[in-house]
């Protein structure tokens, strides 16, 4: 008995470990020509990760956002916004990891995976840098969507119309 108790503490190590999420947040970026910046965050990320052995390219999961919870400095914006997204239709819009990479850069990461948005499934890759800060993993990434890509046609306002390109930025806490 003490064998086999013994082979299965030395086993755990070898089990994917859940990372709890401290905080996080989505931020995203676009213009509307001629006028301003689009800057809405969502500063209620979910997530749903795990790591084996502490190595960061095996961490396995998702992440997750209610559409509706991203706010802006115009809440008349806002609401187009919801209504252009279908956020009553599509509440969600979530991220599997479907591999990371580490690169050449100190801290550098690729992260690859699928991003579920509007109804659409679209491959999406990160440029990331994670580390590791007074004990927490911090995961900040940044990538890039084209709103068409996911069947949104961007509003027009007489010549002026918000850019189809969002820059996406990610930061989370575990």
């Amino acid at each position: 008995m003490k064998k086999i108790f013994t082979m299965l503490l030395l086993a755990l190590p070898l089990f994917a470990i859940n990372l709890e999420l401290k905080s996080g947040y989505v931020a995203a970026h676009t213009e509307m020509m001629m006028d301003s910046t689009i800057d809405p965050v969502n500063n209620y990320l979910k997530a749903d990760l795990t790591i084996e052995n502490n190595d960061i390219t095996t961490i396995n999961g998702k992440f997750w956002v209610e559409t509706t919870l991203f706010t802006s400095d115009k809440s008349d914006r806002d609401k187009s916004m919801y209504k252009e997204i279908q956020s009553d239709k599509f509440a969600f819009a979530t991220y599997t990891i479907s591999s990371i990479v580490k690169t050449e850069k100190e801290d550098g990461y690729v992260i690859n995976g699928t991003l579920d948005f509007h109804g659409e499934k679209r491959e999406l890759s990160a440029d990331a840098k994670i580390t590791t800060i007074d004990g927490s993993l911090v995961i900040e990434a940044n990538s890039m969507i084209l709103m068409s890509d996911y069947g949104i046609e961007m509003p027009c306002m007489m010549f002026m119309c918000v850019r189809d390109q969002v820059d996406l930025l990610i930061k989370a806490t575990f």
